[in-house]
């Protein structure tokens, strides 16, 4: 019969390191998976307000009706990125709702943006990805969105009246958006399968 070694401090102590690194390990693992979840029911809505009340706004969002649900967790930001409160907005106004979406496919938002009519009438869509490449000779960024991750867009930076924003609402510039940096877009086209859009907004998440 073979004898098994006697266990030792040593062997202990080799034991409960092992244990601490595979904790880690699977603690890493669910810590990705989670974020991986998150990031994938982040959407941003553009629109119009119909109905708006203390704890839910109706958005007409390209002819169709979306709930957006606040609480106090909500920021409020006005054309020039400055902080307002919910009273500040009104029925008729154009938003940028940005926030995850709940069980009922509802959005809870994080975000709110009063953009002007003038600059949004003839606004199609918004697109939220990550950053995949940067060119270094064209004001192009290459993002991968969310929603079909089958698909590249190339985003076009060179509009003379493009916005930069944080998602607080702090002014940024080019040089804040990097590669594997989640961005939504905000854009003139409706986008199509390896297309380039030109970007109005970009808000740096």
């Amino acid at each position: 019969m073979t004898t098994l070694p006697p266990i030792t401090p040593t062997n202990i102590s080799e034991i409960q390191q092992f244990r601490q690194v595979i904790e880690q390990k699977v603690k890493a693992k669910l810590q990705e998976i989670s974020q991986t979840t998150q990031l994938d029911l982040k959407r941003a809505y553009l629109g119009t307000i119909t109905k708006i009340s203390s704890t839910q706004i109706n958005l007409d969002s390209k002819d169709k009706n979306r709930v957006i649900n606040l609480d106090t967790s909500t920021v409020y930001l006005n054309n020039k990125s400055t902080k307002i409160k919910i009273t500040d907005l009104k029925v008729g106004q154009e938003i940028l709702t940005i926030g995850l979406l709940d069980d009922q496919k509802n959005l809870s938002a994080k975000r709110i943006i009063i953009t002007p009519l003038k600059s949004t009438q003839n606004l199609k869509t918004t697109v939220y990805g990550q950053v995949v490449d940067i060119s270094t000779t064209s004001s192009v960024i290459a993002l991968i969105p969310v929603s079909n991750k089958n698909t590249q867009y190339q985003i076009k930076t060179d509009a003379k009246n493009l916005q930069i924003l944080s998602k607080t609402g702090d002014k940024l510039t080019l040089k804040d958006i990097a590669k594997g940096k989640k961005i939504i877009v905000i854009t003139t086209s409706s986008p199509t399968s390896n297309q380039t859009l030109p970007a109005e907004k970009i808000i740096v998440l």
